[in-house]
């Protein structure tokens, strides 16, 4: 359920009051109109109670009758108004408080062309802060084509090649789930590219936990739906993300990615732990709003140290992100943007979990916000702020 702030409609401007010169225009008329009308049509002598009643108090009378009536509907108009424009900055308040909802991040595993996983492993952090790509010339799986692209160091067809990795993956996640409170219940969803869809049940079935499964869901808006569905109650979430290449398109890498969410802070959580914003999903052709949308869900103003974290599309090479980073967040400089793509390539389905976890990473040594930046097509970009205990509200 994406917070949707535009939804709401404007505020309602404030109406005028009744002008008095118009309304004493309008008495002296009424009056001299009343009066004519009696003195024309009247028959009889002009004189006593009744003639003046015809002529003066009548013409009063309605005068009177209209303007209270115009008082009384302008009150209540304005009323309403007041009443109106209240509503509207309580759920202006209600929805931006449920859009700055977040979650700690628990454990988070990696495996990549540089790192197989194991704790401390952590190469591809530094290679994209140095800048140092590993993207070579490589023979494609297919035996025929090279390509520019990261593999895992393995051979074969990429089922069989994550089925491989099923063991290592159902064991880290049980290990991870551990660290969990007993009591809490814990959801999964699985983020894998379309040829490794079919192997998400099987995976499920040898963890062999009673995890709850959240279907149907792609990308970061997984945690988008978590953090409203199930906010009430203190729970975590499992994402399991992979990408391997059938037909590896230019520029690209694969990845098997796993993170763990918790919706409420454990005593397992050291008070430096990160914190997962809620994400924001962009569909229009800029990103102004979808950054101003970012920074306001991770309470970041625009004076924030922000590093960014860019993968997919022409983020890199366009203009589009850097004209957002100028109108929004100053410093985030070109020279503050890490582009994950050059150094290990673009790895799809993996790719905003690969982000995010290099992302917190970088939050835990350097305790600066963070905001990860994934466009998934032209037209799609997904964005999402990392911060740490210790740069929580900044605004």
């Amino acid at each position: 359920m994406p917070v949707n702030l535009d939804a709401i409609p404007d505020k309602a401007p404030d109406i005028q009051r009744p002008r008095t010169v118009r309304w004493v225009i309008a008495a002296v008329i009424i009056l001299l109109t009343g009066v004519g009308l009696t003195l024309w049509f009247w028959q009889g002598a002009r004189t006593g109670f009744k003639f003046w009643f015809a002529a003066i108090f009548l013409p009063v009378l309605a005068w009177g009758s209209l303007f209270t009536l115009r008082r009384v509907g302008y009150k209540l108009e304005r009323v309403g108004i007041h009443s109106w424009n209240k509503e509207r900055e309580a759920l202006i308040a209600s929805e931006t408080s449920r859009g700055q909802r977040f979650a700690w991040l628990v454990d988070e595993y990696l495996i990549n062309a540089l790192e197989t996983g194991e704790p401390g492993d952590k190469k591809t952090q530094q290679a994209a802060l140095d800048k140092s790509s590993i993207i070579n010339h490589c023979l494609a799986r297919d035996g025929v084509s090279t390509i520019r692209h990261t593999a895992l160091p393995d051979q074969g067809k990429p089922k069989a090649i994550f089925e491989s990795y099923s063991e290592d993956i159902s064991g880290h996640a049980r290990n991870m789930v551990a660290r969990l409170p007993a009591t809490m219940p814990c959801y999964v969803a699985f983020d894998l590219s379309e040829n490794l869809s079919e192997s998400a049940d099987a995976l499920f079935s040898k963890i062999n936990l009673p995890l709850r499964r959240i279907r149907n869901l792609t990308g970061v808006s997984i945690i988008d739906y978590w953090l409203d569905s199930h906010h009430n109650n203190p729970t975590a979430l499992l994402i399991i993300s992979a990408q391997i290449f059938e037909s590896p398109p230019q520029d690209s890498g694969e990845a098997v990615t796993m993170i763990l969410l918790s919706n409420r802070q454990l005593a397992a959580i050291p008070s430096s732990a990160v914190r997962i914003h809620r994400p924001q999903i962009n569909q229009q052709d800029t990103l102004n709003h979808a950054l101003s949308r970012a920074m306001l869900w991770g309470q970041l103003d625009i004076t924030a140290p922000l590093r960014g974290w860019i993968t997919g599309g022409k983020l890199s090479s366009g203009e589009i992100w850097s004209n957002a980073c100028t109108a929004l967040a100053p410093k985030l400089a070109a020279q503050r943007n890490v582009n994950i793509d050059s150094v290990i390539g673009y790895t799809g389905a993996a790719a905003p979990w690969q982000s995010l976890i290099l992302a917190a990473r970088q939050c835990q040594t350097d305790a600066e916000p963070q905001i990860i930046v994934v466009e998934t097509s032209s037209s799609c970009h997904q964005l999402c702020a990392v911060t740490s205990e210790k740069t929580s509200g900044i605004v």
